[in-house]
C-alpha cells in the first residue's frame, strides 16, 4: 500500500512542477534576499504532505525529494509557518536520517515531545530499530549504518561503498573497538592512501585507543626488526609502511583488516603493492576479516575475489547532508556578471544574476571572484590544480579588506612560519580568512589548518586533489572551474562525484552547494557520466589484460626504467617472482583468473622462472625489497660484489646519519643505486644533493632551516628561485624524494647489502645496517624521536620533545611514560603541538 501512495506521488506532474518552482523560490530568496517573496501556500501544503509520504519509500530518489522539501521548507518558511519545522521531524525520522534530526532539533529548538502520539511513537520505534551497542556505549544509527553494523557482526568480509560523511568511518572505528574490548581481535590494521589520511585516521583512532587498556598501542610508523612489537596494536598505516613492517616482522599478523579509500588498489605500481601486502597478510591469518571501504563503489565486494574471498556488499547512494548544484555561467559580453542556474530534476531553473567588482576573464579571475561573491558569510572550498595554484588562489582571496585576525589566526601564522617558513605564503593568507592545503605540506601544518577551517577561523581553503582521497573538509560550499586530476586530465565522473560530497557540513547544516563555473566549456561531462566506479585491482589487470606487455618487460633486462617512479610492471614482476619461490604463483594466477591451460599462463610462468634461475636475488630480499625488479636487484647486487672486494665491508655498508662520514657513505649509496637501479648517466650529480637532503632529514633538522640550505644551494649553482619556489619545490624533494624514492631506493640497497654480506661469510656485520628507510620515512633517527613518531605525534612536535628529553634511547611506551609526567603546557612549545599532545596520548 505504502509503494503504491508513493508511486502515485512520484508519477504526478503537478508533484515535480510544484516542486521544481519551490526549489527555485528557495534559492532565489537564499542568494538575491528576495525576502518579500512568497510561495503559494496551498502548493506548499501539498508538497509538505508529499514529503511525508515520499519519507516511506525505500526508493532513495523518492526519500531524497522528500528531504529537499522537508529542509528547503524548514529554512525559508518556519518564521512564518512554524509548524512546518515539525513535519521535518517526521521526515528526518522516517529515513532515518538522525544525524541531521539531531541538528534540526538543535537549529529550531524543538523537541519530538511536541508530536502528535502517533507520530511521536513512530519515532521512538523507528530510534529503537536503529540502536546498536558497543561496550558500554549506544548510538541511534542511520538505516545505512544499521546494516553496516549487521554485517560486520557477521565476521565476513565485506565491501562497503557509501558517499561522504554518510557515518561509515564511525562504525567500522566502533566495530574495531568492540573486537578489541572483547579480546577477539589482537592487531588490527587500517590501510590507508596517503600520509595526510594516516594523520587524519590516526587521530581519530588516538581518541579511543588512548582511554584503551595499556597493553593497546596506536602504530602510524614502521618499527625495526630490533624492536619488539606491542602486545597489541591498531595499526594506521599507507601499504609502504605495511611492507616495511611485516618485512621486518614475519610473526606480525592481523584480525582485521581494514582497506580504506579502496580504489586505490587500482592505483597501478601502489595499487600492486596494496594487494602485496593484503595478501601477505592472509597467509598470515587465513582468518584475517578484510573490510573494502571506498565512495561510489560499483559492487565494492567484487574487489575480494581476487584474494580468494567471496565478500557480502553494502551500499548506499543515499547522503545524510544533500547537495545542491548551481551553474554560474559567465557572460561573454559582459565580464563582470555571471548568470546563475539551480539543478532541479534534470533541468536548469534560472535563479538570477550577479554582479562581481572584478572582470571574471580567465581561470583564477573565475574561481577567485565568484568565490568571493557567492562564498560570503559562509565556509568555503575552492578547489585548484596544483600547489602553485593553491597559494596564488589563495593570495587572491585573501588580498580583500581584512578583518581584523583573531589572537588564534595570529598564533596560527606565527606557527607556521616556525614549522615551514618565516616567508612561506600560508603565514600571510591566513590573516586574511584564507588557507590552503595540499598534500606537501607537513602533517602537523596540514591539521592545523583543517582545525582552523573546521573551528570557523578561515572563511576559505583552497585545495588540490587531496579532497579526493578522504580528507575529511566539508563546508557549505564548493566552487569548480574545470577541475583536473594530475597534470592535464579532466576529472572522472567519479571524481566528480566524490569531490561534490564535501559540500555541506553534517551537524551544521542540511544542504550544500556545488558551484560548477562555466560548466558547458569544460573538457568533459562529469555529470553525464556513470558516478559509481568499477574498480579492478592494478595487480589483476596487470595480468590479465597486459600479459603480453608484462612478459615482454620481465624478459627484458635491460629496459631503461622510469626514474621518477616506479614502472608500472615492475611490483607486478616481483610480486610474481615472489609466489614463484614461496611455491605460490599458481595459487595467485588461479585467484585471478587466468585459465590453467592458456598459451599466455605458461608464457608468464616461464619468464618469471627464468628470470630467476641465474639470479642471486631469494625470497627474502623480494620481500624487503617488493619495488624494485629482480633484474635490477642482480645488477645492484654484482656492483656490491665489485665494490665488496675493492673496498671492503665499511665500503659498503652504509653509515648511520649521525656519523662523521655519512655524507661520503650516502654518497656512495646512492650513487650506486642511481646506476644500477635507475639507470641514471654517470654525469649526473643528484647524488651529491640528496645525501645532503637526506641526512639533514634523518638528523631531525627543521624544515625552515633544509629550505634555508636549498635555497643558498640553488644561488651557488646559479639558479635563481624565489623562496615561494624553493618552498615548494623543498617540500616536493621530501615527500616524492626522500620518503617515496630514496625509502625506495635505500630499502633495496640494504636487501640486496644482506645477501652479500651472507654469502661472504659476513652475517655478523648485518645487525651494523642502519635502518635507513624507516628514518627517511619518518624524518629522524634518534630513537627517542622515533618513538614520540610512533604515538602519532608530528615531527615537528617530537622533534621538540626530543630536545627536552634527556633520555636519547626510550621506546614508544616510554615516550608515552614520559609524555604523561610532563606539564605539557609549561613548556615552550605551539598551541598546535600542545594540542596535538593532548590528542594523541592520554594527558588532560
Amino acid at each position: 500500500m505504502i509503494k503504491e501512495l508513493t508511486e502515485r506521488v512520484w508519477e504526478h506532474e503537478s508533484f515535480h512542477k510544484e516542486m521544481q518552482a519551490f526549489r527555485s523560490h528557495h534559492f532565489e530568496k537564499k542568494f538575491f534576499n528576495s525576502s518579500n517573496s512568497t510561495f503559494d501556500q496551498e502548493s506548499l501544503r501539498r508538497l509538505l504532505q508529499s514529503a511525508a509520504i515520499l519519507a516511506l519509500s525505500e526508493n532513495n530518489e523518492h526519500r531524497e525529494a522528500a528531504y529537499k522539501i522537508a529542509t528547503s521548507a524548514s529554512e525559508s518558511t518556519n518564521n512564518i509557518y512554524p509548524g512546518v519545522s515539525s513535519l521535518l521531524i517526521v521526515v528526518l525520522s522516517r529515513i532515518g536520517n538522525f544525524p541531521a534530526l539531531k541538528y534540526a532539533l538543535e537549529k529550531f529548538a524543538l523537541s519530538e515531545d511536541q508530536l502528535p502520539v502517533q507520530l511521536l511513537a513512530e519515532s521512538s520505534i523507528r530510534k529503537e530499530k536503529n540502536l546498536a551497542t558497543w561496550g558500554k556505549e549506544s548510538e541511534t544509527l542511520t538505516d545505512f549504518q544499521k546494516q553496516l553494523w549487521e554485517e560486520l557482526l557477521t565476521g565476513s568480509s565485506i565491501g562497503i561503498s557509501a558517499p561522504t560523511s554518510s557515518g561509515k568511518s564511525f562504525i567500522l572505528q566502533a566495530y574495531a573497538r568492540k573486537l578489541l574490548s572483547e579480546r577477539t581481535a589482537n592487531n588490527i590494521a587500517f590501510l590507508v592512501p596517503s600520509r595526510a589520511l594516516i594523520n587524519q585516521v590516526s587521530g581519530e583512532v588516538s581518541k579511543w585507543v588512548k582511554h584503551a587498556d595499556t597493553s593497546l598501542e596506536l602504530i602510524t610508523t614502521p618499527i625495526p626488526a630490533s624492536t619488539p612489537l606491542p602486545e597489541r596494536g591498531v595499526y594506521v598505516v599507507t601499504q609502504e609502511r605495511m611492507q616495511l613492517l611485516q618485512a621486518a616482522h614475519p610473526e606480525l599478523k592481523f584480525e582485521l583488516m581494514l582497506i580504506d579509500e579502496m580504489q586505490s588498489i587500482a592505483d597501478g605500481a601502489r595499487g600492486v603493492l596494496l594487494s602485496s601486502v593484503i595478501d601477505d597478510a592472509l597467509v598470515r591469518n587465513e582468518n584475517l576479516q578484510l573490510l573494502f571501504a571506498g565512495p561510489n563503489i560499483q559492487d565494492p565486494g567484487n574487489v575480494s575475489r581476487t584474494f580468494g574471498r567471496t565478500s557480502r556488499t553494502v551500499y548506499t547512494d543515499e547522503a545524510v547532508v544533500g547537495q545542491d548544484i548551481i551553474f554560474v555561467d559567465c557572460r561573454i559580453d559582459s565580464p563582470f556578471c555571471a548568470d546563475l542556474y539551480l539543478l532541479t530534476e534534470g533541468n536548469k531553473s534560472p535563479l538570477g544574476s550577479i554582479n562581481s567588482d572584478e572582470p571574471l576573464l580567465d581561470h583564477q579571475s573565475k574561481l577567485t571572484n565568484i568565490a568571493l561573491t557567492l562564498g560570503r558569510g559562509s565556509q568555503s572550498l575552492v578547489y585548484a590544480l596544483g600547489p602553485k595554484e593553491c597559494e596564488d588562489l589563495a593570495f587572491g582571496l585573501a588580498d580583500t579588506e581584512k578583518s581584523k585576525p583573531t589572537p588564534y589566526i595570529r598564533e596560527l601564522s606565527d606557527f607556521i612560519k616556525e614549522a615551514i617558513h618565516p616567508n612561506y605564503q600560508l603565514s600571510e593568507s591566513v590573516l586574511g580568512g584564507v588557507g590552503f592545503h595540499y598534500g606537501r605540506l607537513p602533517a602537523l601544518v596540514r591539521k592545523a589548518i583543517e582545525d582552523a577551517f573546521s573551528h570557523g577561523e578561515l572563511n576559505y581553503l583552497v585545495t588540490t586533489s587531496t579532497l579526493l582521497y578522504g580528507v575529511n573538509l566539508p563546508a557549505k560550499n564548493l566552487f569548480l572551474h574545470k577541475p583536473q586530476k594530475g597534470k592535464d586530465k579532466p576529472i572522472s565522473s567519479n571524481d566528480f562525484w566524490n569531490l561534490a560530497g564535501r559540500a555541506g557540513r553534517l551537524g551544521k547544516e542540511f544542504t550544500g552547494n556545488i558551484f560548477l563555473i562555466d560548466y558547458d566549456d569544460w573538457a568533459n561531462k562529469p555529470m553525464e557520466g556513470n558516478r559509481d566506479l568499477e574498480v579492478q585491482p592494478s595487480l589483476e589487470n596487470q595480468i590479465i589484460d597486459q600479459t603480453h606487455e608484462l612478459i615482454d618487460y620481465i624478459n627484458d633486462p635491460d629496459r631503461a626504467p622510469n626514474r621518477n617512479n616506479n614502472d608500472e610492471l615492475e611490483n607486478t614482476f616481483v610480486k610474481l617472482a615472489r609466489d614463484h619461490l614461496e611455491g605460490r604463483l599458481d595459487a595467485t594466477l588461479d585467484r585471478l583468473g587466468m585459465p590453467k591451460n592458456s598459451p599466455e599462463r605458461s608464457l608468464l610462468a616461464d619468464s618469471v622462472s627464468n628470470s630467476l634461475k641465474n639470479s642471486s636475488i631469494d625470497r627474502g630480499a623480494l620481500l624487503a625489497s617488493p619495488t624494485v625488479s629482480v633484474h635490477r636487484q642482480q645488477a645492484l647486487f654484482e656492483r656490491l660484489e665489485k665494490s665488496l672486494k675493492k673496498y671492503g665491508p665499511e665500503g659498503i655498508i652504509p653509515k648511520h646519519p649521525l656519523h662523521k662520514h655519512a655524507y661520503n657513505s650516502y654518497v656512495a649509496v646512492i650513487k650506486r643505486c642511481h646506476g644500477e637501479i635507475l639507470k641514471i648517466p654517470k654525469e649526473d650529480k643528484s647524488h651529491t644533493y640528496y645525501s645532503m637532503m637526506a641526512i639533514r632529514w634523518m638528523k631531525g633538522t627543521p624544515l625552515p632551516q633544509i629550505i634555508d640550505d636549498n635555497l643558498k644551494y640553488k644561488k651557488k649553482i646559479g639558479k635563481n628561485s624565489n623562496i615561494s619556489t624553493v618552498i615548494r619545490e623543498t617540500l616536493t624533494e621530501i615527500e616524492t624524494g626522500l620518503r617515496f624514492k630514496y625509502v625506495r631506493l635505500f630499502s633495496c640497497y640494504n636487501a640486496v647489502l644482506e645477501l652479500v654480506l651472507k654469502k661472504y661469510g659476513m652475517k655478523e656485520l648485518l645487525p651494523s645496517i642502519p635502518t635507513i628507510p624507516m628514518y627517511l620515512e619518518v624524518g629522524a633517527c634518534s630513537p627517542t624521536m622515533i618513538s614520540f613518531i610512533g604515538l602519532g605525534l608530528s615531527r615537528y612536535t617530537s622533534e621538540k620533545l626530543n630536545r627536552f628529553a634527556r633520555r636519547t634511547g626510550m621506546s614508544q611506551e616510554e615516550a608515552r611514560n614520559w609524555i604523561v609526567h610532563q606539564n605539557i603546557d609549561a613548556m615552550n612549545l605551539p598551541n598546535a603541538s600542545i594540542e596535538e599532545i593532548k590528542r594523541t596520548v592520554a594527558i588532560n
